[in-house]
């Protein structure tokens, strides 16, 4: 297996390894609290836009709605691109969603903002976890194995 699959292998394991773990804390929150886990934050931001809350957050909050709306927009972009570069690593819509993931982190961010959280390690795993598999082919192209050296 090449070397890329591989890590982008184990790119995608740590990714869905972040799910368990705290991805956001809220500001105010006691020292002992542990937070919201990965796949909470995952399922709240999916579903939340669609909800009788969220249409009124898209009146009176728009940019906190749109935030959470591409948030909850990553992960699946993420599978689909995952899948396009398992299929063929020179996909030209792969590359395209690849630049969108990079931009939609910023709305993670916003969220963070809007909403008084602070991230934790789930979220950076996350975060780091796609990015290894989405350049995972990037880092490894047109390297070669040093050639041996002989001696005498």
């Amino acid at each position: 297996m090449k070397m890329a699959r591989v890590i982008a292998l184990i790119g995608f394991l740590v990714f869905a390894g972040s799910f368990f773990l705290t991805a956001v804390k809220e500001a105010v929150a006691a020292p002992s609290d542990r937070g919201i886990p990965g796949y909470l934050c995952a399922y709240m931001t999916i579903v939340l836009p669609w909800t009788s809350d969220g249409m009124r957050m898209l009146h009176h909050e728009p940019v906190d709605y749109f935030a959470i709306l591409l948030s909850g927009w990553i992960n699946p972009v993420f599978l689909i691109t995952f899948v396009l570069l398992l299929i063929n690593p020179r996909n030209r819509l792969a590359g395209i969603l690849r630049i969108v993931l990079i931009f939609m982190f910023a709305a993670c961010w916003i969220v963070f903002y809007y909403e008084h959280l602070h991230p934790r390690l789930g979220y950076f795993l996350w975060t780091a976890a796609m990015l290894l598999v989405l350049f995972a082919g990037k880092l490894f192209r047109g390297r070669r194995a040093p050639e041996s050296v002989h001696i005498g």
